[in-house]
């Protein structure tokens, strides 16, 4: 990690939970991800298709999805 980017981290760690999010998400909007992250994330996504497909997984309602990562979240705080 460059000195800038260190300098940089340690500022936007000041920052309030809230703007924290607020620039991760601004930072990534404006992000053009790599060939290679696309790849292995196509990678990712054909191999959880395939354990649906043979049953080695189970899909779930997005509403307990959604709650499930909520609960989990207000573990941490």
């Amino acid at each position: 990690m460059s000195a800038a980017v260190a300098h940089l981290l340690n500022e936007a760690l000041l920052l309030p939970t809230e703007s924290r999010i607020e620039l991760v998400e601004a930072v990534l909007e404006r992000s053009e991800p790599s060939p290679e992250f696309i790849s292995q994330q196509m990678e990712v996504v054909a191999r959880r298709m395939e354990n649906v497909r043979t049953g080695a997984s189970r899909l779930i309602p997005a509403e307990e999805a959604h709650q499930r990562v909520l609960d989990s979240l207000k573990l941490r705080a």
